[in-house]
């Protein structure tokens, strides 16, 4: 699984570099995070920029992510969306409970 880490001052940029956000890669994303954001305190942006397509597993990884961010008085943001992602998390109500942008 390839991804990038940008620590800024005031937000940490998670930008995966794979096509697919599904099974192959859930088990070692959720991992990551989890690690990742237990140690920062700032915005949490995940960018999925290089995503062209995503599963219930990739889901399940990105409400993982929200949920830890919940934890913490945080919102999580997702950004640089494709159209075919976009309308899953549309298809599937998460669009109400992440900050989307295209």
């Amino acid at each position: 699984m390839k991804y990038e880490i940008d620590k800024q001052k005031d937000k940490t940029i998670f930008k995966l570099k794979e096509k697919t956000l599904g099974q192959d890669i859930s088990a070692e994303l959720k991992t990551e995070l989890v690690f990742l954001q237990k140690e920062i305190r700032n915005q949490f942006i995940f960018d999925l920029g290089d995503v062209t397509k995503c599963d219930s597993s990739g889901l399940s990884c990105l409400l993982l992510s929200e949920r830890i961010e919940r934890e913490k008085g945080n919102k999580i943001i997702l950004r640089n969306l494709n159209k075919n992602v976009l309308e899953l998390l549309k298809l599937a109500r998460l669009d109400r409970v992440f900050d989307l942008t295209v």
